[in-house]
């Protein structure tokens, strides 16, 4: 009958939406699962390309070490190669044991009162030597005049450690113009802030450059050294200390990378208010 078949059409269509639809699911997780291994891959070449170049460094220059009839100089000259190559390595191997930490849920908070003030000061006069070094300028501007109300609590370590990343990261990228980082306070949050004038990241790319395993270029890496873990780890550490990260750039212009964190004052100054 007419009603029959009228079943049978609609049973089929709704049958064949269902099916075209798994279809489609499957091809996504197929194609997301094709694209997570390239960039596992190219990660991973990547990290093996920042392993062995320092250890080149370090194996070659300890050679020359042993030559007869190296100057004073020389020698120094070989023995700093071989300290930044180690300090190169180290960093690597950090970011590696940070990532794994907290893939594994174990990285861990370690609240304490800090003077932001005093920390952000000591970050400026830290990188202030790379930034001349480049004939860039460097800035720092704090968001707290008083000294009491700059006094804070939450994880120092994980603050200081995604505000170097991110002005190393400015310094790296930036091969003319300023660097400038600070913070300002906005409704009960500390926003900090690193702008620079460097390279840039492209608009397609922007929402990646957090994510494990993905930079913004691959091929940078081999250009400006460094593995691409730092944004990855950093993003992570904003999101346990109860913040969030973001960036705002134009490619060959700069950029300017944010992260907020909940602003608590010293425990002694809650009492007192």
């Amino acid at each position: 009958s007419y009603k029959g078949w009228f079943y049978v059409i609609i049973t089929a269509l709704i049958f064949f939406i269902f099916i075209r639809r798994h279809i489609e699911k499957l091809r996504r997780a197929e194609r997301q699962a094709q694209e997570s291994d390239r960039l596992k891959s190219a990660f991973l070449a990547n990290v093996s390309h920042e392993i062995r170049t320092p250890m080149s460094g370090i194996m070659g220059f300890a050679e020359l070490l042993k030559e007869p009839g190296n100057t004073g100089e020389q020698q120094l000259e070989y023995i700093k190669i071989i300290e930044n190559s180690g300090e190169r390595m180290l960093d690597l191997i950090n970011d590696l044991i940070n990532i794994s930490k907290l893939e594994s849920g174990q990285m861990k908070l370690f609240i304490c009162e800090f003077d932001l003030n005093e920390k952000m000061h000591l970050l400026y006069q830290f990188f202030k030597i790379q930034a001349e070094e480049k004939k860039l300028e460097l800035f720092c501007k704090l968001g707290l005049a008083n000294t009491d109300d700059a006094i804070i609590l939450s994880d120092k370590d994980k603050v200081i450690s995604v505000l170097t990343n991110l002005i190393k990261n400015a310094i790296k990228y930036t091969d003319k113009g300023y660097v400038e980082f600070g913070y300002i306070i906005n409704e009960g949050t500390i926003e900090f802030y690193v702008t620079d004038t460097g390279i840039g990241i492209e608009s397609d790319k922007q929402h990646s450059i957090f994510e494990r395993f993905v930079q913004a270029d691959i091929s940078l890496a081999r250009s400006y050294e460094g593995a691409g873990l730092g944004l990855a780890i950093s993003k992570a550490y904003a999101e346990l200390i109860g913040g969030t990260i973001w960036v705002d750039s134009q490619y060959g212009m700069g950029s300017t990378f944010y992260f907020s964190i909940p602003y608590k004052k010293a425990l002694a100054q809650q009492a007192n208010s």
